[in-house]
């Protein structure tokens, strides 16, 4: 029997190969038939697989675990089964690790079925984790405050005075950020804040030779104990925030762990910087001549661009989907580098190694060039 085992585990991965390999090619023949990004989306199942091949050849549990477990998430995430709020809350299941390590140093390596049975365990608490945690698809993702604990509130108002520009440095924490535009003259940002008593709101505004420079971030008491797995409590923690449109903003984000609403479309930009946390985020981007810059991240982001300007964007993906709608008479060139990741674009977008360009892209003076490197997950470029 444990020849068998052995023998499969040593075909398993050379036949991974070979059936990616003939796929590929029927693909690059154009002899398979069906839409492209529904081939793509599936990526994961090789993982899957991987995660197979080295349960029956090494009769571990950690590394099956991990490669079955997280590629499986990302299948369900991909076909939409799983909301992309779930990487928050396996964020929060690292102690099932311990377990499948405690499992491998007690049973593992030593007989093949006492290894499926604690991969099997591992993986049903994981799956009992996201169930329990509200990761499926149609939960509300929102982060909440955990029972027991009091949230605050606290408004945000500064003046814009005689300002011509300004550098805006926010740095979210836990919750929910939205940002808006603001159409009023006399005021440079304004909003509210709410979140529990342990986090401390740090606010500083600064008008020097008609810039602003305006940093919103916040410290926590790390004298209290905080836990984030009650989901039960009703108490929304959020930050919302309005930006004025009047003046052009070197505006630098830094999320935490929530979904963000960044809708940008009507402040005028002149730089823009954005490092992600944990979880979904919305960004729309206004018209202009700007560079925008977005990093790492683990979950989905979604980005529509305008219709008119001059962007470059550069993306620097981490763990997830990236998900860009470009307008479809807007001129674009995209430079793609990929690893683990699936790839989707406009079919009339002509293809040079790696480099995709609409076809009207010397037609006009107006374009977008964009900069797009993922490690693992998916990017999907759309017209809209």
């Amino acid at each position: 029997m444990e020849n068998n085992n052995k023998k499969f585990g040593n075909i398993l991965f050379p036949l991974i190969l070979i059936a990616a390999g003939i796929i590929f090619l029927l693909q690059n023949l154009g002899l398979l038939a069906g839409d492209i990004w529904e081939f793509y989306r599936l990526w994961p199942i090789l993982v899957i697989l991987l995660g197979f091949n080295d349960l029956f050849r090494n009769r571990g549990i950690v590394g099956p675990t991990l490669s079955i477990g997280f590629g499986s998430i990302f299948l369900l995430s991909n076909l939409d089964i799983l909301n992309w709020g779930a990487w928050m809350t396996i964020l929060r299941l690292w102690p099932i690790l311990v377990i499948a390590l405690g499992l491998e140093i007690f049973i593992g390596r030593k007989n093949i079925w006492l290894s499926i049975i604690g991969v099997g365990f591992t993986l049903t608490l994981l799956v009992a984790g996201l169930w329990y945690s509200g990761g499926v698809l149609g939960v509300d993702s929102t982060i909440t405050a955990p029972a027991g604990v009091q949230v605050t509130s606290e408004e945000i108002e500064q003046d814009l005075d005689d300002a011509k520009s300004a550098y805006v440095n926010i740095e979210s924490s836990v919750g929910e950020l939205i940002i808006d535009s603001l159409s009023d003259d006399d005021t440079f940002i304004e909003g509210k804040i709410y979140s529990i008593e342990q986090e401390v709101i740090t606010e500083s505004y600064k008008l020097s030779n008609d810039k602003i420079t305006y940093y919103l971030g916040s410290d926590w008491n790390s004298g209290k104990n905080i836990n984030f797995s009650n989901f039960n409590n009703q108490e929304r923690l959020s930050w919302e925030l309005k930006l004025t449109e009047e003046i052009p903003l070197i505006l630098d984000l830094s999320l935490g762990v929530g979904e963000s609403d960044l809708d940008l479309s009507d402040i005028q930009i002149s730089e823009f910087n954005l490092g992600m946390g944990v979880g979904q985020t919305t960004l729309s981007l206004p018209n202009g001549q700007y560079q925008a810059q977005i990093d790492g991240g683990v979950g989905q982001t979604i980005v529509h661009l305008p219709n008119e300007g001059e962007i470059e964007l550069n993306v620097d993906g981490g763990v997830g989907e990236i998900r860009i709608y470009i307008p479809e008479d807007m001129p674009a060139k995209i430079y793609v580098d990929r690893g683990i990741a699936g790839l989707d674009v406009p079919i009339r977008y002509n293809e040079d190694e790696d480099v995709y360009t609409s076809p009207n892209f010397s037609e006009r003076d107006d374009h977008i060039v964009i900069y797009i490197s993922q490690g693992i997950g998916n990017i999907a470029i759309r017209e809209e």
